[in-house]
């Protein structure tokens, strides 16, 4: 049977209409060879997100996964293209972001036969994917596509792998009533129905009691909120959960926005990434209920947070996820909202602990003498330069609440993820869970998932900035309207800190320092709005401007390489104003 424009359905239609029945809106990707595959999604009315390549449309797609909450996938073609996905996959895997690598093989009649750009492509994506699957006939393709969205999504989400030989993408597809354009969004067989997640793990009542119970006797009780409560779309559970028992609020970096970082419960980010005061809270709690994290050496200041002697409950999805890095008091597998608003019930309520309303009270005064400290860092005068602290503060006054910031690795995640307070619960703050120059393309797939209600901003070092620098052209053409702010430096700064006060030396200057590169204009010629500014002033105005443009903007922000971000690792050598 012949789709609406008259062409004999390919297997590539059942592939489409298999991601277009998951709820799949958008495929993002650098053009290959498989032209039914584009034929297809087009016929399915799925958008195709042209980038400039394959490591900026996976992060791209890791971000549209991670704001929307829905798998997204990404295209690689066989040999180098599914090489370049496979390679940008990692920070997806660690930010367990619903990920669905769709790349293609060789041709079935040439394998094994030294066919130009032929590769054994699972091994390379063995490490960074939760699951793996080979379409080997071609009536299986529409199966295991739904299949790979399903596992993307289910228990602990993450990126997931499925490859298609080319010419089984372009063979005719089984005959179908189902196989037209316009059809209704199931098969016949049912194998590609809307992905409806299963029911989530909820606590036992012993659990929860037991909690209850080491909750009440605790005297310093915190909550750490985690990654898995902003997949589970649990914050505004964790908030209700804080406020009936009376307990601030600890996030990890990953799980920044399970509260409203204005919320007067809320202490920050803990860990390697974080503010002075919140790690001090961190390491006085003796009880910590924490939710949706594994405790990894980020979120737990290198394994040293909480105390050792402080009790410990760690509530995860997974199972294998708990007391992984850590000796725990308990262990409860069960989804984050389950278990917040099972322990809300339980709980007992914050006005009946004299000892918890004390610990409360002095945690909110640390919090504001902290919030005074920052402020006045980030209006002390500097000449020739802005002050990151001023980037971050000016940042989040012009900012409206629900807008998102996604920040990259190092230095940019400390200073967003421990200075930029969320004024929004949800997923309102997106972090490189580890790779360089991952915020640029990520900033684009986050203002495509959130739409024209909502503005999207990149806090990103000029080191970082230069991995994707031809992407300016995917968001010209995308008409993306996101605001790059790249913090200029004209190096690496982590690493010429790091010769600076870890070893205590003079920095090896070969491997930290760039040219001083002017992004602005670079980023005009391509026809994006573009300044560059030195002071404080400047930026407010050249932000201002570029929220008014409703366009694609980049500012380019000279700072200085001397400013250390608030990061511990260098507490030992040098006294952090914040």
């Amino acid at each position: 049977m012949a789709t609406a424009s008259g062409v004999v359905p390919r297997v590539a239609h059942d592939v489409a209409r298999a991601l277009k029945d998951g709820g799949v809106d958008r495929v993002f990707l650098i053009t290959g060879g498989d032209l039914w595959l584009w034929r297809a999604l087009r016929d399915h009315g799925i958008e195709m997100c042209l980038a400039r390549s394959e490591a900026a449309s996976v992060v791209m797609a890791d971000a549209y996964a991670r704001v929307t909450g829905r798998p997204a996938v990404v295209y690689g073609q066989w040999g180098p293209g599914a090489a370049n996905v496979a390679a940008a996959l990692a920070d997806a895997r660690w930010a367990h972001s619903p990920l669905v690598a769709l790349t293609s093989t060789v041709s079935t009649r040439v394998e094994y036969k030294y066919e130009y750009q032929e590769l054994d492509q699972p091994p390379m994506f063995q490490s960074v994917t939760k699951w793996q699957a080979r379409v080997a006939r071609a009536d299986r393709a529409g199966e295991l596509v739904a299949q790979a969205l399903r596992v993307a999504g289910a228990g602990a989400p993450g990126p997931v792998h499925i490859d298609i030989p080319c010419d089984l993408l372009a063979a005719e597809a089984a005959p179908s009533d189902n196989l037209a354009a316009e059809a209704a969004p199931t098969h016949a067989d049912a194998t590609c129905t809307l992905i409806r997640r299963p029911t989530p793990p909820a606590p036992s009542a012993a659990a929860v009691a037991d909690i209850a119970d080491r909750l009440a006797r605790s005297l310093r009780p915190v909550l750490l909120a985690g990654n898995g409560v902003l997949t589970a779309d649990a914050a505004e559970d964790l908030t209700r959960l804080a406020e009936t028992a009376g307990v601030p609020v600890l996030t990890t970096l990953g799980g920044k926005g399970s509260i409203a970082e204005n919320h007067p419960l809320s202490v920050g980010v803990a860990g390697r990434y974080a503010s002075k005061v919140a790690n001090e809270i961190a390491r006085e709690a003796d009880f910590v209920l924490a939710i949706g994290t594994d405790l990894g050496g980020l979120a737990t200041d290198t394994y040293t947070l909480p105390s050792a002697d402080a009790d410990v409950v760690q509530v995860d999805v997974m199972a294998e996820h708990i007391g992984r890095t850590r000796a725990v008091g308990a262990g409860v597998v069960a989804d984050a909202g389950e278990l917040c608003r099972a322990l809300a019930v339980a709980a007992p309520s914050e006005s009946g602990n004299r000892a918890h309303h004390t610990w409360r009270e002095a945690v909110r005064s640390r919090c504001a003498a902290w919030q005074q400290a920052f402020h006045a860092v980030a209006r002390r005068p500097a000449a020739g330069h802005v002050r990151p602290e001023a980037v971050v503060a000016i940042l989040r006054e012009l900012a409206d609440d629900r807008d998102l910031l996604v920040a990259d690795t190092g230095f940019m995640g400390a200073w967003g993820g421990a200075l930029f307070p969320v004024h929004a619960p949800g997923r309102t703050f997106l972090r490189a869970a580890g790779t360089l120059g991952w915020a640029f393309p990520a900033v684009l797939g986050a203002q495509l998932a959130t739409g024209a209600e909502r503005r999207a901003f990149a806090l990103v070092g000029d080191g970082g900035f230069g991995y994707h620098v031809g992407d300016l052209e995917t968001a010209l053409r995308l008409d993306i309207p996101a605001v790059t702010i790249v913090l200029n430096n004209a190096s690496l700064a982590y690493e010429h800190v790091g010769f600076k006060h870890a070893l205590g030396g003079e920095p090896v200057s070969e491997v930290c320092d760039f040219l001083d590169v002017d992004h602005a204009k670079l980023a005009a010629a391509y026809g994006v709005f573009a300044a560059r500014v030195d002071s404080a002033g400047a930026f407010r105005s050249a932000l201002e401007k570029a929220i008014a443009t409703a366009r694609p903007a980049l500012i380019d922000v000279v700072v200085s390489k001397e400013r250390v971000a608030p990061v511990t690792t260098f507490d030992t050598r040098l006294i952090r104003d914040v």
